[in-house]
C-alpha cells in the first residue's frame, strides 16, 4: 500500500512556499484514508491546499504518478497550473528538473514521477489500464456515476493508492453517496467544509451573500449542504438524464446549428450555447462563457464561433443593453456575408417565462443532450421558481448567482423551434394554473 507522511507535507509547504493551512485545511490534509471526500463551500481554499499537497508529494516521493481529473480539461487545468507554479518555484532552489508537455494533455515529469491533468469523460476512456498512486477529482459531483468506480478506482489497484474527491454539492447524487459512505466507513472518510471554516473570508461577506441568495442557494454554495429539489425548475433527475458525457471536450462536426446568446451585463458573462440536431435530439455541442472584453472583441469572437459551428440562426437577448449589441452583431454579420439569421428576443417577464418553460419541458421529454459542463449544471441546479407578492411566478437565479448559460440554452432551444431544426413533441402551456402547478411542483 502506498502511504505518505502528511506532517512532512505540511512541514515542507511552509519551508518551501511559506504556506500555512487554516484549521480546516489542516484537518483535511492530515487525513490519509484511501478514499477522502470533501463537500466544500465556495472560496474554502480547496484549490490551493490540493496544489500544495500535490506538488509537495511529487517532490518528496520519487516516482509517484498523480492524476488530476475534472469534468472538463479546462477545469482540471486550473489545479494543474497552480501545482506547476509551485513546482517551478521550488525547482529553481533544487536540482529537480521539470519536463512539461501540453499535448495531447497537460503533464509534468519531475523526480522520476509524473502529474497529469485529464478530462473525466472523453479522455477518461484512455486512462483504463493505467495506474496511479494518487487521483484528485475536482468538482466530483458533476461527473457521471460510473466514472469513479469503473474508470478511476481500478487505476489504484496495483499501488493501493489514494483517491481524493472534492466538490460543491450537486443534489443527492453519487457524490452524496460517497459522502455518506465516508460518514460511516473506515476505508472512506468524508468532511463537510462550509465557507465559514476559512478564516480569510469575512463574516460580512457571507452575511451579504445570505441576504442576496435564496436559502436553498446559500445552503448549497456556501454551507456545502446536500439539499433536495425544493423550488428547483430543473430537478436533479431531469438534469442527469440529459447529460451526455461524449459532448465534453468533443470535437464534433455539424452541418447546421442554431445558437442562443445572452449578453453580459454588470456582473454576468456573455454566454453562448450552440445546438445541433441528431436523431431527433438537440445536442449542446458548444457551451461557452466569453471572457470580459470590449464588445467589438466579443462580437468578433462570436462570429468566429458561428462560422466554426455552421450556425444558421442565433436568438439573442435584446433586453436593455442587449438591443444595441444585437443590432451591432447584425451589422457585422451582414458585412461579413455569413448568412446567419439574428433573431432578437426581448425578455420581458412573460417572454422569459415562456423560453425557460420551453427548455424545462424539452429536458423533461429528454429532447436535449448537454455536456457535463460544471457552470451550466450548477446554474441549472440553482435556477428556482418563486411566487411574487402579486401571485405571479418568477423564474430566475437570485442575487449574485448567474443564470447566463441557462438563458443562452433556453434561447438556443427557442431558436431551434422557430428554425425548424426539430419539431417539439408537445408545446408548453405558458399560462394558466396548470403550468404554474407544473413549475412549482417541487416547491
Amino acid at each position: 500500500m502506498w502511504t505518505y507522511s502528511p506532517e512532512r507535507v505540511l512541514q515542507v509547504a511552509q519551508q518551501w512556499w511559506g504556506w500555512k493551512p487554516h484549521t480546516a485545511q489542516r484537518e483535511w490534509m492530515l487525513d490519509t484514508h484511501p478514499v477522502k471526500v470533501a463537500a466544500c463551500g465556495r472560496r474554502w481554499g480547496k484549490t490551493e491546499s490540493l496544489a500544495v499537497e500535490t506538488a509537495a508529494l511529487a517532490l518528496l516521493y520519487p516516482g509517484i504518478r498523480q492524476v488530476i481529473v475534472a469534468p472538463t480539461l479546462d477545469q482540471a487545468c486550473i489545479l494543474f497550473e497552480r501545482t506547476l507554479e509551485l513546482l517551478q518555484a521550488q525547482a529553481d532552489e533544487t536540482e529537480h528538473k521539470l519536463q512539461v508537455r501540453t499535448a495531447p494533455y497537460p503533464r509534468v515529469r519531475v523526480n522520476e514521477g509524473e502529474i497529469v491533468a485529464r478530462s473525466a469523460y472523453r479522455q477518461a476512456r484512455s486512462l483504463r489500464g493505467r495506474n496511479a498512486h494518487r487521483i484528485v477529482v475536482d468538482e466530483a459531483a458533476y461527473l457521471t456515476e460510473e466514472v469513479i468506480p469503473q474508470v478511476l478506482m481500478p487505476m489504484l489497484a496495483d499501488t493501493e493508492g489514494q483517491i481524493v474527491l472534492l466538490s460543491t454539492p450537486f443534489g443527492r447524487n453519487h457524490f452524496w453517496q460517497w459522502y455518506q459512505r465516508g460518514q460511516a466507513g473506515e476505508i472512506c472518510r468524508s468532511f463537510r467544509f462550509p465557507t465559514s471554516s476559512n478564516p480569510r473570508i469575512s463574516p460580512n461577506f457571507l452575511q451579504m451573500q445570505r441576504q442576496l441568495l435564496t436559502e436553498r442557494q446559500f445552503a448549497i454554495e456556501y454551507e456545502a449542504q446536500f439539499v433536495d429539489d425544493t423550488g428547483a425548475v430543473f430537478p436533479q433527475a431531469v438534469i442527469e438524464q440529459c447529460i451526455q458525457p461524449r459532448l465534453a471536450d468533443a470535437k464534433l462536426e455539424t452541418s447546421s446549428a442554431v445558437a442562443g446568446l445572452d449578453w453580459g451585463r454588470y456582473r454576468d458573462y456573455t454566454a453562448l450555447v450552440v445546438l445541433s440536431e441528431s436523431g431527433g435530439r438537440l445536442h449542446a455541442v458548444h457551451v461557452e462563457r466569453l471572457p470580459s472584453s470590449a464588445w467589438q472583441n466579443q462580437i468578433e469572437q462570436l462570429i468566429r464561433r458561428f462560422s466554426a459551428w455552421c450556425v444558421r440562426t442565433v436568438c439573442c437577448d435584446a433586453t436593455g443593453i442587449g438591443d444595441p449589441l444585437t443590432e451591432m452583431l447584425q451589422q457585422h454579420i451582414s458585412a461579413s456575408r455569413m448568412g446567419v439569421r439574428v433573431r432578437p428576443v426581448v425578455l420581458t417577464a412573460p417572454a422569459k417565462r415562456m423560453v425557460v418553460e420551453s427548455l424545462a419541458l424539452a429536458m423533461e421529454q429528454d429532447r436535449i443532450a448537454i455536456p457535463p459542463h460544471p457552470d451550466l449544471l450548477r446554474e441549472l441546479h440553482a435556477f428556482t421558481a418563486s411566487r411574487t407578492a402579486s401571485g405571479h411566478i418568477r423564474l430566475q437565479a437570485h442575487g449574485s448567482e448567474h443564470d447566463d448559460l441557462v438563458i443562452a440554452l433556453a434561447l438556443a432551444v427557442h431558436a431551434s423551434d422557430g428554425d425548424g431544426l426539430v419539431t417539439p413533441a408537445i408545446r408548453p402551456i405558458t399560462s394558466g394554473k396548470r403550468r404554474e402547478a407544473q413549475v412549482l411542483q417541487h416547491g
